[in-house]
């Protein structure tokens, strides 16, 4: 059978695909032009972040409706979103308290190390509308026998405009919580009585 090829079906086909190229997107800021924090001797230990199973994919996930969610072919985080979350946090961590994030090597002898958890139940997107983050995080000291601080967490930020407005809207959103846990880590080095920060809206 003799087969019967159009090439303008070829090349409007080629075309389509042409149309809407792969982009990228991540959730660590670029660097600030803010006066650096003076270094501290606290060290961090960032364990690895949840994610809830609906979001933990290559694509960002956005809200349609009510009832409906869905993946973006074209549009995926640069790195696995717990990595991304998890390295924003550090950073954002590490420049508001002044110090290093020592996660899977061997911590300075005598300097006090903070475990960090964060456990992210809610990712939402709403393109043109807003990005939500909600979850629960924990702060110990590594190696200490007194009790952790767990505190719940929410933050909420406009996200007008594109795929990239909402990928900024989520690093606020994370600068927000990670905020809130460098409050903690301070209060249980000052010791006394451990308080969670008041919830913001």
């Amino acid at each position: 059978m003799k087969r019967i090829f159009y090439p303008g079906l070829v090349l409007a086909a080629a075309a389509a695909c042409r149309s809407a190229p792969s982009r990228y997107y991540t959730l660590v800021p670029p660097p600030s032009d803010a006066a650096p924090v003076a270094p501290s001797d606290l060290q961090l230990d960032v364990l690895p972040v949840d994610v809830p199973a609906d979001v933990d994919r290559a694509q960002l996930v956005v809200r349609r409706g009510p009832g409906e969610v869905a993946p973006v072919d074209t549009r995926s985080w640069i790195a696995p979103l717990p990595l991304e979350i998890r390295r924003a946090l550090s950073g954002e961590l590490s420049r508001t308290l002044g110090a290093r994030d020592v996660a899977g090597l061997t911590p300075t002898a005598g300097a006090p190390t903070y475990r960090v958890k964060l456990s992210v139940q809610r990712f939402e997107s709403a393109l043109g509308e807003r990005a939500v983050i909600e979850g629960v995080w924990s702060v110990r000291e590594a190696g200490g026998t007194g009790a952790p601080l767990t505190c719940a967490g929410r933050a909420s930020e406009a996200a007008p405009g594109d795929y990239a407005a909402l990928a900024e809207a989520h690093q606020r959103a994370l600068a927000r919580i990670a905020a809130d846990i460098a409050t903690g880590v301070r209060a249980l080095k000052a010791g006394g009585e451990l308080a969670c920060p008041p919830a913001k809206p």
